[in-house]
């Protein structure tokens, strides 16, 4: 595993606080060709003016806490390549960076230059105070998750329907759960766990099982059970305990990497017996 930590870049860049678009290409160009382009279609989906350029400014007006943020990602990456044996059996072919983007995402996992990256928006991490230490890990150790998913098994399979997009969110996500608690050596940690979330998914667990099948059966979108700008009976990120719930229930019957190769029909079959058998928290 590599790791890039641009905020000495960041800060020399921007030194006044200001955002400026052809700077910021440049800079981002200079961590690889790539990723302007990669960024900038990604925010086609969203009004940049209104919805990013308020965030970027005020995480850019905050050097001290992007200083910060660039020192404990150091550290966390140190500790999490003397756990990388714990998952991976042979060497982690990934490039972590640490950069400033457009408000893409706090964790992106995607290629540049057809190799494998984490991306970890600063922007994105400030904004949703995810700069502790405890929590940088715990997003860290999520996106490598999904490095691994990819490592031994299929990241994807063609979802060409709701039902089997929905699967493959749900999937995909409860296998980074259970790799972010193994790296963690804690099976029960969610980093999601604050104001009582933990306690509520696991007291309406048959519930969420049973409205997640009924979305799958019906072809109704999950959406709100994903993402920290979506709520679930007033709970973001519901899916990611489902998920992880899932695939350990999974998990008495397979290897985790047999889950990770399985297909999108095989996985509905499960969820089918799954959300019909309630489990000891």
């Amino acid at each position: 595993m590599k790791t890039v930590n641009t905020v000495p870049e960041i800060l020399s860049t921007f030194p006044d606080s200001h955002f400026d678009k052809q700077r910021w290409r440049d800079y981002a160009g200079a961590i690889h060709p790539e990723l302007p382009k990669l960024c900038e279609e990604d925010t086609a989906k969203y009004e940049f003016e209104k919805d990013a350029l308020p965030v970027i400014e005020t995480v850019l007006g905050e050097p001290e806490r992007i200083r910060h943020l660039g020192s404990r990602f150091e550290r966390v990456v140190a500790e999490l390549q003397e756990r990388l044996p714990v998952l991976f059996d042979k060497e982690c072919e990934v490039t972590v960076v640490l950069y400033l983007g457009l408000c893409n995402a706090a964790g992106w996992v995607t290629f540049l230059g057809g190799k494998k990256v984490v991306l970890l928006g600063v922007e994105k991490v400030l904004e949703l105070n995810w700069d502790s230490e405890e929590k940088l890990k715990a997003l860290l150790y999520h996106e490598i998750g999904h490095i691994w998913h990819e490592t031994y098994g299929n990241l994807e399979f063609p979802a060409h329907t709701q039902s089997r997009q929905s699967m493959l969110q749900l999937w995909q996500e409860g296998i980074a759960m259970v790799c972010e608690q193994i790296l963690s050596k804690d099976e029960r940690y969610c980093h999601q766990d604050e104001n009582g979330w933990l306690a509520w998914c696991q007291e309406q667990e048959p519930m969420i099982k049973e409205e997640y099948g009924r979305r799958l059966e019906q072809e109704e979108s999950t959406q709100d059970f994903f993402g920290d700008w979506c709520d679930f009976c007033g709970y973001s990120d519901v899916g990611y305990y489902l998920g992880r719930r899932f695939v350990r229930w999974m998990m008495k019957e397979n290897d985790l990497r047999e889950i990770a190769a399985m297909g999108a029909a095989e996985l509905l079959e499960k969820y089918t017996r799954f959300a019909g058998k309630e489990l000891p928290a």
